[in-house]
C-alpha cells in the first residue's frame, strides 16, 4: 500500500514538473543549435510583426572613397583629381565633387593614376587546379590562395579567361631548347626561301631532337573525320583568399584551333556539325510553336552541345588562331559563308589583312612583341610587322592584347610571361596605335569579347569595383601597381605583398 502510494505521489511530480517546462520553454524559446533567444545572430531572432523588415532597413555595405587620382575610365574622358565611391563589390559612382558619405573609408591617391583591372585572354595554371576539367567540378578546383595570382595582381591582373584541361585538345610543341618565345622556331631556323610557315599554326609538329619542323606530306590512306571538341576555357578574377567572386563564366567563348578548320575533312565535318545544330533549333522552334497552338508534340532529340547553340545563335564567338594572311583570310570566308562570330588569336601577318578584318567586323588578339621572318623574297607580303597595331586600329579593327606565355615563369622567362602583359600594350603604341587604344586592349575590349562589358573593363557606376591604383601613367614601363581591388577589396598591396621590389619612382627618372 505504501508503494502504490509513493508511485502515485512521484507521477503526480512528474506531471508538475513536465507542465512547468513546458511553460518555460513557451516563454523563453531557444534552439540547440544557436543556443537561447538572447544568443542567436540577428537574423535568427524574429521579427516585430509591428515592423515590416524592407531592403531598405539591412545594414548597408561600407563605403571606400579614392580621391584626387586621374581616374581612366576607358568607355570616356579621363577625370582629373577624380573620386570614386565603392560599395560591396560595385562602383556606387565616379567623376568629380563627389559628396563623400560620413563613414567612409578614404584612400588618398592624390598623383596617382587609376584604371580598371587589367584583362587577360589567355592564362594557364594560375587560380585553378591543373586537372581542372568545366562542369560541375571547376568550382572544386579552385584555388583562391594561389601564390600565383600575387604575381598577375602585382602587374595589374584582376582577371582572364583560364585554359581547362581537355583530353582531347592538343597544344603547340616545341624543341625542348625553345626558350625565345616570341620567334617561333619554324620560321627562324628554316633557311627554305620557299618554305611556307602555315601549317594549321597551332597543329605544327616540330622535331624532337633538331627542333626542325616536320614538312607536312599527303597520307597514304584518308584521314578520318574527327569530331568538333573545343577547347574549355572559364573566366575567373583573382580575388585572392576568397573563393566566392573568383568564378564569373564557365564558357565565355568556343575555342578551336586552326587545324580542326583545315583540310577538306575537316571543314566537312565543321559544316555538317553548324548544319546539324540549326536543324535542331529549327525543329526545336517548331515543338515550340505546335505546344503553344495546343498541339501535341515530342520535342526533338538534342545531339548538340549548348556551346555550339550559343555560337549558332551568334550569343558568342568563335576563337581560333591565324598567322599567316592566308590563313586569316581563310577562316573570314568560313566565318562568313556559316553565319557565325569570329575571334582570331595570334594574325601574325594582321598588317597584311587589317583591311579585311576591318571590313568584316571581326576583333583580334594580338601579341605586338610577336615576331615571324618573311620569307626570302617574300618580305613585303609575308612575316610580322612592328606596325600591326597601328594598321589595326586606322581600320576600326578591335584588338587585345595577349603575353607571349599564358602563365607565370620564373625560370629565366622574365619579361616573356603572362607578368609582361601591360608591356605588350606599350608595344602597341609603339606601333602606331593610340594610348587609349592601347589601354582598352588592356580592359575594355577584352570585356567586350567575353561578354562581360556589362560588369568589366571600365570605370563606370554600377560596374564590378575591379581597380588600380598605379604610381604613374598605366602604360608607362616605370609605373607599378601600389593597390589592386578585385570585387571591392584590396587584393594586393605593394608594399605589404612584397611581390616586386619597392622603389622609389624619383630614383628612376
Amino acid at each position: 500500500m505504501k508503494t502504490n502510494r509513493f508511485c502515485w505521489a512521484w507521477c503526480v511530480v512528474v506531471v508538475v514538473w513536465q507542465a512547468a517546462f513546458s511553460a518555460v520553454a513557451d516563454a523563453q524559446p531557444s534552439d540547440r543549435r544557436t543556443g537561447s533567444a538572447s544568443e542567436r545572430p540577428a537574423l535568427e531572432q524574429p521579427a516585430d510583426p509591428g515592423k515590416q523588415q524592407t531592403p531598405a532597413s539591412k545594414k548597408a555595405a561600407p563605403i571606400t572613397a579614392i580621391v584626387g587620382a586621374d581616374v581612366h575610365t576607358v568607355s570616356r574622358e579621363v577625370i582629373r583629381r577624380g573620386t570614386i565611391l565603392i560599395q560591396g563589390d560595385k562602383i556606387l559612382d565616379v567623376g568629380q565633387g563627389i559628396k563623400i558619405p560620413s563613414g567612409a573609408t578614404v584612400v588618398d591617391a592624390a598623383g596617382k593614376h587609376v584604371t580598371p583591372g587589367f584583362i587577360a585572354m589567355r592564362m594557364s595554371r594560375i587560380g585553378v587546379d591543373s586537372s581542372a576539367t568545366s562542369g560541375t567540378g571547376l568550382a572544386d578546383a579552385l584555388d583562391p590562395f594561389d601564390r600565383d595570382m600575387k604575381f598577375a595582381l602585382g602587374v595589374g591582373i584582376t582577371s582572364g579567361a583560364v585554359s581547362l584541361r581537355s583530353s582531347s585538345s592538343s597544344s603547340r610543341r616545341r624543341a625542348p631548347n625553345d626558350r625565345f618565345l616570341g620567334l617561333e622556331p619554324e620560321v627562324t631556323l628554316n633557311e627554305d626561301p620557299d618554305f611556307n610557315p602555315d601549317f594549321g599554326d597551332a597543329e605544327t609538329q616540330v622535331c624532337q631532337c633538331c627542333g626542325l619542323p616536320i614538312q607536312p606530306t599527303e597520307p597514304i590512306t584518308p584521314t578520318t573525320s574527327s569530331s568538333v571538341t573545343p577547347t574549355k576555357y572559364a573566366v575567373i578574377k583573382l580575388s585572392y583568399g576568397e573563393l566566392d567572386p573568383m568564378l564569373v563564366n564557365q564558357s565565355p567563348f568556343f575555342a578551336l584551333s586552326s587545324g580542326a578548320l583545315t583540310g577538306a575533312l575537316n571543314r566537312h565535318t565543321w559544316r555538317r556539325s553548324i548544319a546539324s545544330t540549326r536543324r535542331y533549333l529549327a525543329d526545336q522552334a517548331e515543338h515550340e510553336a505546335a505546344v503553344k497552338a495546343g498541339k501535341k508534340s515530342s520535342p526533338p532529340k538534342k545531339t548538340v552541345s549548348d556551346d555550339m547553340i550559343r555560337l549558332v545563335k551568334r550569343e558568342t564567338y568563335l576563337r581560333t588562331d591565324a598567322n599567316s594572311a592566308d590563313s586569316i583570310r581563310s577562316m573570314i570566308a568560313l566565318a562568313r559563308e556559316l553565319d557565325y562570330k569570329l575571334m582570331l588569336d595570334g594574325v601574325t601577318e594582321g598588317w597584311l589583312t587589317a583591311g579585311d578584318l576591318g571590313e568584316q567586323g571581326v576583333p583580334v588578339i594580338l601579341t605586338p612583341r610577336n615576331r615571324r621572318s618573311p620569307r626570302k623574297g617574300h618580305e613585303d607580303s609575308s612575316g610580322s610587322s612592328i606596325e600591326t597595331s597601328g594598321l589595326l586600329e586606322r581600320a576600326g579593327v578591335p584588338f587585345a592584347v595577349s603575353a607571349l606565355s599564358s602563365s607565370i615563369s620564373l625560370g629565366g622567362l622574365a619579361g616573356r610571361d603572362l607578368t609582361s602583359l601591360p608591356l605588350e600594350a606599350a608595344f602597341a603604341v609603339r606601333g602606331g596605335c593610340s594610348e587609349s587604344t592601347a589601354l582598352a586592349a588592356l580592359t575594355l575590349v577584352p570585356a567586350q569579347l567575353l561578354g562581360l562589358e556589362h560588369r568589366l573593363g571600365s570605370i563606370d557606376k554600377g560596374k564590378d569595383a575591379d581597380l588600380l591604383i598605379l604610381d604613374g601613367p598605366p602604360l608607362d614601363y616605370r609605373s607599378y601597381v601600389e593597390t589592386a581591388f578585385v570585387s571591392g577589396k584590396v587584393r594586393y598591396d605593394r608594399t605589404a605583398d612584397h611581390v616586386y621590389p619597392v622603389f622609389d619612382r624619383a630614383t628612376l627618372k
